[in-house]
């Protein structure tokens, strides 16, 4: 079942947009007045003809950048390079791990070369940037963040192999044209889960060094995953569940990890909490067509084991919902699709 929505508004609660970022990331947290942007998909992003809904950039405190990857980093890099110090919020904090491997070109690109650009960007504008690393804990403006990811050794391989990296960053295909694909079918055996496709975390450093966190906001818990590594975020998820004296995590929405790629949501990650509502963000375009249908399966899998009778799929682009459960009326669960640019917690 698809279901489109557009974005509203409400007096309590946390807002959580989902821009229109191509194949990227790009989330708007908004609450009691105040606005924290993670990730900001790629140069396009956020102009307002393609978000109407995002607030001006002055009243934006909060930023955080969970990886230097293309489909991340490039609004930012974009808004900032043609931005006065006037123009931002007077607090404006910058989280991020990796800016002293950015660099910003002239033609509306985004490289991976060598260079501090944004560093020099934040330092001229007078803005302070917060490195985060897993089992950090802060509290901004009555939400508490905890970070799951990632670990400051992954951070120091990813600074040590950085040339080997940016090779193979700069033949990764970042376009934004969009390509149509056959719709997608899925039957769904609910008694074996597909099998886990995780990459070693040292292997794939881009993501493993990816930004991941929990944020609470009142009686509400929000996974914020970026990029990030299954195996990284388990164990973290672990350490808060031994100390808590709890089997499962309840959550109230997931952003899935990689616009739903299957290297980078596993069984032992969703064994580890308790939701039925999952953000995907990606336009699903090729070359990688997400969300993969492994992905959907675990989740919905994960979800019956559980005892939900419906799960939400939120996705901020059509086409990445439009695939097909087959044996959707066999399955003891409601499966609802909603396009939307925003949901409230």
């Amino acid at each position: 079942m698809i279901i489109l929505l557009l974005g509203h508004r409400a007096m309590d609660g946390m807002r959580i947009g989902i821009l229109k970022a191509c194949k990227g990331d790009s989330l708007l947290l908004s609450w009691e007045g105040n606005h924290m942007l993670i990730d900001s998909g790629t140069p396009s992003t956020l102009r307002k003809n393609r978000n109407p809904s995002l607030p001006p950039i002055k009243d934006i405190e909060f930023y955080l950048l969970t990886h230097i990857d293309y489909d991340h980093i490039g609004g930012f890099l974009n808004f900032l390079s043609k931005a006065q110090r006037e123009d931002l919020h007077p607090n404006f904090l910058f989280f991020g791990n990796t800016l002293d491997l950015i660099k910003y070109k002239d033609n509306d690109e985004v490289g991976f070369n060598h260079g501090s650009a944004l560093s020099v960007l934040i330092s001229k504008l007078k803005l302070n940037s917060k490195p985060l690393y897993s089992g950090d804990v802060l509290s901004l403006s009555n939400i508490k963040l905890t970070v799951l990811s990632p670990t400051l050794e992954h951070i120091n391989l990813l600074k040590e192999k950085w040339i080997k990296i940016e090779k193979e960053l700069n033949k990764k295909d970042n376009g934004n044209e969009f390509v149509s694909v056959h719709k997608k079918k899925i039957n769904i055996d609910t008694r074996v889960a597909p099998h886990d496709f995780v990459k070693n975390p040292v292997n794939d450093l881009l993501n493993s060094t990816s930004i991941a966190c929990l944020i609470e906001y009142k009686n509400k818990k929000a996974l914020m995953l970026g990029d990030a590594h299954p195996k990284i975020i388990s164990k973290e998820l672990k350490t808060i569940l031994k100390n808590q004296n709890i089997e499962k995590l309840k959550i109230d929405v997931v952003k899935i990890s990689h616009h739903g790629s299957k290297h980078n949501t596993t069984s032992e990650l969703l064994s580890l909490i308790n939701c039925n509502r999952f953000i995907i963000s990606t336009d699903g375009s090729r070359p990688y067509n997400h969300p993969d249908i492994e992905t959907i399966i675990k989740i919905i899998i994960n979800a019956i084991n559980d005892g939900f009778s419906k799960i939400y799929f939120y996705f901020n682009y059509q086409f990445a919902s439009e695939f097909e459960i087959i044996n959707e009326t066999e399955l003891d669960i409601e499966i609802f699709k909603i396009v939307t640019n925003e949901i409230i917690l």
